[in-house]
């Protein structure tokens, strides 16, 4: 944790996720690494903890290495939204309408999922179904909105509506949007807590979690797999690569695959009641509608605002200043009467996206594999690390529906995203010619 300064900055205000004020996370008591184990899952996030949950439930020896403290990652540094996957449905629906439904209605398993778990494992996480609210910034879009509702209907039921522009202060505190999509069934959680308690969860039924243990090769060996980490290896009849955005060159089948992609947040110092019942009058998840997408929400205790969007600054000095200073400048086009709200928090972290905008689970070479979320990965992730253990059990009885997609590539691209600069200010300027 380091202090930030800057004009917008409150006094003592930190480069690390305003979760973590409740929930930072740290590793376990150092303890020698097993010399073989079963089933190996690196990468302890949503997809690794769930998938070490459903296994060590099954009775089988797990280890599961990440190369900082379980829940470091993405899993603690979201904005702690989660919902159907109605806007995976376009997506899908290159796949025909059957497929599109299909992989629709598994997003209300994996809702339902973490919902189970968090009741069976006694996590406390803020978990609330408290809706959301994606704003239209353009007419034309609360149009597109609409026919896209349309789209959806016609293939399955769907109890999102349409809020217009007259009735939107009921949902949010501004004058920015022209309406919007509102879908009851969103939900908001507090990530790093939930993350702490899947990670103890798994540690009580039996799993061996391992921070600071970063892994350097896997080599395949006599039927099963040898995993180093530094000098050290681990014989493992069974593998599973967690890592999402953070997988780089470690598994060169997922790097090429793999878009990983910067996403940062800040938060507001904290705001009379009176404020944010105005702003946020039914505490729901919120979105804009840009293709550089911006989201926020209040914190689960209803006393701040916290605001999310793209990376400006990846490296040099004063990263947190430049990014937080363009995200309050996003947040106050939304929210203009926090001119004078300092930041208390501002972080980032690394998400992973694929060239087909769906996630994907599966096995090459014999090493399973769960990732690429694309930026909405609470649900996804950890249904997926549910999935992806009862496939390693043997025990599936219905595919999943993402399990037959094709998980392509592009040419060049061998895991660093030289295009991603050009994408995001070609997006922009579409966002900037709509908004005109």
């Amino acid at each position: 944790m380091a202090q930030v300064t800057g004009p917008f900055f409150a006094e003592g205000a930190v480069d690390t996720p305003y979760w973590w004020d409740a929930a930072e996370p740290k590793a376990a008591p150092s303890t020698a690494l097993p010399a073989s184990s079963e089933v190996v899952i690196v990468g302890a996030g949503f997809t690794g903890l769930n998938a070490a949950l459903t296994l060590a439930k099954a009775g089988k020896q797990v280890t599961v290495l990440d190369a900082e403290a379980p829940g470091w990652g993405a899993s603690s540094r979201n904005g702690g939204m989660l919902g159907p996957g109605w806007a995976t449905f376009d997506t899908a629906m290159a796949y025909g309408p059957e497929k599109a439904r299909a992989i629709v209605e598994e997003s209300f398993l994996a809702l339902q999922h973490i919902k189970d778990v968090v009741a069976r494992e006694a996590i406390a996480c803020d978990l609330a179904a408290v809706g959301y609210f994606r704003g239209a910034m353009t007419p034309r879009l609360y149009e597109a909105m609409g026919r896209q509702l349309d789209r959806i209907r016609k293939v399955m039921p769907c109890d999102a509506y349409l809020v217009p522009r007259a009735e939107q202060h009921g949902e949010i505190g501004t004058d920015l949007y022209h309406g919007g999509l509102a879908i009851p069934g969103y939900t908001g959680l507090h990530p790093a807590r939930y993350v702490a308690g899947l990670a103890e969860a798994a540690r009580r039924a039996g799993a061996q979690l391992f921070g600071g243990a970063r892994v350097t090769a896997i080599a395949p060996d006599a039927g099963g797999f040898t995993v180093s980490v530094g000098r050290q290896r681990i014989a493992a009849k069974q593998l599973l690569v967690a890592t999402n955005g953070y997988t780089g060159s470690l598994l060169p089948f997922l790097q090429r695959r793999i878009i990983p992609i910067r996403s940062a947040l800040i938060a507001t110092a904290p705001l009379p009641p009176e404020v944010m019942n105005r702003l946020m009058p039914k505490r729901r998840m919120l979105a804009g509608s840009q293709r550089v997408v911006t989201y926020y929400r209040p914190s689960p205790d209803g006393t701040r605002v916290l605001f999310g969007g793209r990376v400006l600054k990846v490296n040099g000095e004063n990263v947190a200043r430049a990014n937080a200073g363009h995200l309050r400048k996003q947040m106050l086009q939304v929210f203009p009467e926090l001119e004078r709200t300092p930041l208390t928090h501002y972080w980032h972290g690394q998400t992973g996206f694929t060239f087909d905008k769906l996630p994907h689970l599966g096995q090459q070479d014999g090493i399973f594999y769960a990732c690429g979320y694309n930026g909405t990965g609470i649900a996804r992730a950890s249904w997926f690390g549910h999935r992806i253990a009862e496939r390693m059990l043997g025990s599936v009885e219905k595919p999943s529906a993402y399990e037959d997609l094709p998980f392509r590539s592009r040419p060049l691209y061998y895991g660093k995203p030289w295009f991603l600069p050009l994408a995001v200010q070609f997006y922009e300027m579409l966002d900037r010619w709509e908004q005109r």
